[in-house]
C-alpha cells in the first residue's frame, strides 16, 4: 500500500508503510530497481537525521509530497497490445447505486475503460471519475450570515450528489487526473461556507485543485494535465455544472407525447448539451487567452507549425456534428517561434507551460433546473474518449432506450453500451483507442422507486486481475 512518494531526479517513487520501495514500470521509468531503492534510503535517512537548521522550512513540494498520496493504477503485463482490442481486463466499473435527491432518484453508474496505444509501451488509464453522495459533501462552518442573510448554524451540505470525470493527458497524465479526482470533493467542501453563494465556491474549488495539482507534481506538471468536469445535484432541484476541458455533460429531456425530438437519434428525448467543448477552435476562447497570456504564443495547426501549409486562424467553428470537430489536424496553441506545448484545449487543470499562454483553470458554469424542466431523465457526463467519434444525440439514443427499457441496473448497461461503442468508433476511425468513461445518471421521481437496503452498498471494481476477483467473489 502506497503511503508516501519519495522524490528522486526525474521520478516518484512510491513507499510502503514499512519505508520500503514499491518498485513498478509505470512508477519509475527513468532509474533502475536499485538506484530507486538506493534515493529511497537517502530521502528516509535525512528525514531521520536531525536538520542543521532548526529553523528551515521545507519547500511547498516537499511538504505536498510528503504529506499527499494518490491512487496509481498497475501497468499492464504486456508491454504493446498484441492486437487492436478492447482490453474488459483493463476496466473499472462502478455498480449502479440509487441516491435520493431532493424529491428525485437518481440511480447512477460508471464504466471507466482503459484506451489501447499499440505503439506505446505499458499504457495506463489516465480517466479517472468521482461520484460523491450527500454524507461525503457536508462541510463546517465557522456560523456567521448566510449569504441569503440568515444566520448559519455551522454545518452544511455542499449538494446530495457531485459527479465528475478527470481526463488526464501528458506523460504524468495520470497522476495529475488521480490527484484532481481524489482532492476535488474534499476542496470543494473546503471552500463552501454559507456565508457565500455556492456557485463562488464551487468555481474556485478548481481553481484550487489546479493549484494542487501544481504544487505536488512541480516541473512533471509542465506538459501535463487533465481536463475536469463535474455535475453537482442539490435538493431543491439545480444541477450545477463546471467544465475545464472538452469533457462533456449532456442531458435527455422527455418530449411531450404530440412532439418529435429535434435530433435524429432520439425518439422520445430532446438531447441538450450543458457545457461547450473548450478548444482552439472557439474563436471566444482565442480572444480570451491572447488577452490573458503571459508570454508570446500563437495559434496554429500542427501542419502549420511544421511549413506544410499557410498560417492562419480560419479553423471553423468546431461545433460538435461539424466537420470541424473531427478533422485530424486540429488548432492548437503554442508559444510564438517554438513547437511546443501544442494544447489543443483551452482550459484545464496544470499544464502550467500552458497557463503562460492562457491556458485557464476557471471553469465554464451551467445550471440545469430540473424543476423548470421536469422532464429531464438523464445526465451523461463523460470524457472525450466518447465524443471524439460519437455525437451527444447518437450517445444518449443508447441511454435513451436503456431507460425506457428500465429495471435495475438499467444506467450500468447504458455506461457499458456508451463505452462499447465508443471504442468501436475508435477501432473504425483511428489506429489507436483513447480511454473512455461514462457516467450515466438516470432520474426519476422518488414516489416512481423502491429503494432496496442493497443499494446502501456499492461495489467499485477494479478489472485489473479477472481471475483473482473472480475467485474471491461470491454471487447470491
Amino acid at each position: 500500500r502506497v503511503v508516501a512518494m519519495a522524490v528522486v531526479p526525474g521520478a516518484y517513487v512510491p513507499v510502503d508503510g514499512d519505508g520500503r520501495c514499491i518498485i513498478a514500470r509505470n512508477a519509475t521509468p527513468h532509474i533502475s530497481a536499485s538506484a530507486a531503492a538506493r534515493a529511497v534510503e537517502l530521502v528516509l535517512a535525512r528525514a531521520a537525521a536531525p536538520s542543521a537548521d532548526a529553523n528551515a522550512a521545507p519547500s511547498a513540494r516537499a511538504r505536498a509530497v510528503a504529506s499527499k498520496t494518490w491512487r496509481r493504477r498497475d501497468a499492464p503485463r504486456v508491454a504493446t497490445p498484441e492486437a487492436f482490442v478492447m482490453d474488459p481486463s483493463r476496466r473499472e466499473v462502478e455498480r449502479e447505486r440509487a441516491c435520493v435527491v431532493g424529491e428525485r432518484v437518481v440511480r447512477v453508474s460508471v464504466v471507466c475503460q482503459e484506451g489501447c496505444y499499440p505503439h506505446k509501451e505499458y499504457h495506463v488509464n489516465q480517466d479517472c471519475y468521482v461520484v460523491a453522495e450527500r454524507k461525503e459533501l457536508v462541510y463546517a462552518d465557522g456560523g456567521g450570515v448566510h449569504a441569503c442573510g440568515e444566520a448559519s448554524h455551522g454545518r452544511g451540505v455542499c449538494g446530495e450528489l457531485l459527479l465528475g470525470v478527470f481526463d488526464g493527458h501528458g506523460k504524468r497524465g495520470e497522476d495529475c487526473a488521480q490527484i484532481a479526482s481524489g482532492y476535488f470533493t474534499g476542496t470543494l467542501i473546503g471552500e463552501t461556507s454559507e456565508t457565500e453563494a455556492l456557485d463562488a465556491s464551487y468555481a474556485r474549488a478548481f481553481e484550487k485543485v489546479n493549484e494542487e495539482v501544481c504544487e505536488i507534481m512541480g516541473e512533471d506538471a509542465s506538459f501535463s494535465g487533465s481536463t475536469a468536469i463535474t455535475a453537482l445535484f442539490d435538493a431543491d432541484g439545480t444541477v450545477r455544472v463546471g467544465n475545464v476541458g472538452d469533457s462533456r455533460c449532456v442531458v435527455g429531456i422527455r418530449v411531450a407525447n404530440d412532439e418529435l425530438p429535434l435530433n435524429r437519434h432520439t425518439k422520445t428525448w430532446n438531447v441538450l448539451d450543458l457545457t461547450h467543448d473548450q478548444t482552439c477552435f472557439r474563436a471566444d476562447e482565442r480572444a480570451r487567452m491572447k488577452a490573458q497570456a503571459e508570454s508570446p504564443m500563437m495559434f496554429a495547426t500542427i501542419g502549420m507549425v511544421l511549413g506544410e501549409t499557410p498560417s492562419h486562424e480560419e479553423f471553423g467553428d468546431g461545433e460538435p456534428g461539424s466537420d470541424d470537430e473531427y478533422c485530424d489536424d486540429p488548432p492548437r496553441v503554442f508559444m510564438s517561434g517554438y513547437r511546443f506545448p501544442g494544447c489543443a484545449f483551452t482550459r484545464s487543470i496544470g499544464d502550467t507551460v500552458g497557463k503562460a499562454l492562457g491556458v485557464s483553470a476557471t471553469p465554464e458554469m451551467s445550471t440545469h433546473d430540473l424543476n423548470a424542466s421536469p422532464a429531464t431523465q438523464c445526465v451523461v457526463i463523460a470524457s472525450d474518449g466518447v465524443f471524439e467519434f460519437m455525437s451527444s444525440g447518437e450517445t444518449m439514443a443508447i441511454a435513451e432506450r436503456h431507460y425506457l427499457e428500465g429495471g435495475e441496473g438499467a444506467s450500468e448497461r447504458a455506461a457499458e453500451e456508451i463505452v462499447q461503442a465508443a471504442y468501436a468508433r475508435w477501432q473504425e476511425q483511428d489506429e489507436r483507442a483513447d480511454d473512455v468513461t461514462a457516467i450515466v445518471a438516470f432520474i426519476y421521481p422518488s414516489d416512481e422507486v423502491t429503494i432496496h437496503p442493497s443499494n446502501d452498498v456499492v461495489a467499485t471494481i477494479q478489472l485489473n486481475d479477472v481471475s483473482k476477483i473472480m475467485g474471491a467473489m461470491t454471487v447470491s
